[in-house]
């Protein structure tokens, strides 16, 4: 059996969109712009684990053998793909990273915090996500592994 997930490195700061909403929330609530209440009401609860997490669960278990287990990252714009004449800047990729979380994210941050601010949030995590992009903070770890029944 082979599965791929993401996961993270012990040391990695962001794993995942959500944590990037939460900071750009953060920043909104701090200026009046959304409720501190629903914001601290709100919780989407994701783990991304590490490779040695993985690998003492599965080994603690007993059902499966690990026969690989590896990682690689993956920048969260991966999926641009640069053309010879058009290059990208930090800016574009913030904005393509910000449209892909929102596509996943925004009905369940409409039902907390309502439609009116959604662009604002979104337009916000385009620049934040910019900024994180020029610190080289924003890559998937995914974590591969291949296991025989035990």
């Amino acid at each position: 059996m082979v599965l791929t997930f993401i996961g993270r490195e012990k040391t990695q700061e962001i794993s995942h969109g959500g944590e990037v909403i939460g900071m750009v929330l953060k920043d909104m609530a701090l200026e009046g712009l959304v409720d501190k209440a629903e914001l601290e009401s709100f919780n989407v609860p994701v783990y991304c684990p590490t490779i040695e997490e993985v690998g003492q669960v599965i080994e603690a278990e007993r059902s499966f053998t690990i026969q690989t287990l590896k990682t690689f990252k993956m920048g969260w714009d991966a999926n641009l793909q640069e053309e010879v004449d058009y290059v990208l800047d930090s800016k574009m990729r913030g904005g393509f990273i910000a449209k892909s979380i929102r596509s996943v994210f925004e009905p369940l941050l409409m039902n907390v915090f309502g439609k009116d601010i959604m662009d604002e949030l979104f337009s916000r995590l385009a620049t934040k996500a910019s900024q994180l992009i020029e610190l080289d903070k924003l890559y998937y770890t995914n974590l591969v592994m291949s296991m025989r029944k035990a």
